[in-house]
């Protein structure tokens, strides 16, 4: 499955290649890229200057079609290839998560390694 989530990611034509995998009872539901677009949910304000941030993360991407006790899996591709790297979710993702009830988030570290996270 990650191959298809790393097509997915390193086409997306942004700056970060990043993919989130949805997992219920390990079947996979839906698979996430960062993108330009943007879900009315997710939308950010910021309060300084009144501006808006028109993209979504990967982790909220997938995380419209949550139900709770779902897994989630979240990578960063490099787009020369080589190892995955650091996809920690940011804290307005971990939000998200939590507020899905989202059970387990496994992401990459900066060696590409597994971290996981139980909720």
């Amino acid at each position: 499955m990650y191959y298809k989530a790393k097509k997915k990611a390193l086409n997306n034509n942004q700056v970060y290649h990043i993919a989130a995998i949805l997992r219920r009872k390990k079947q996979v539901i839906k698979i996430g890229v960062n993108s330009e677009k943007t879900h009315p949910k997710y939308k950010r304000f910021y309060e300084d200057d009144g501006s808006t941030a028109a993209c979504m993360h990967a982790e909220m991407s997938v995380l419209r079609f949550a139900k709770p006790g779902d897994t989630l899996e979240v990578m960063r591709f490099p787009k020369k290839g080589g190892a995955m790297t650091m996809a920690k979710p940011c804290h307005l993702c971990e939000a998200a998560i939590q507020e899905a009830q989202i059970k387990q988030v496994k992401y990459t570290d900066w060696n590409g390694n597994w971290v996981t996270v139980q909720y």
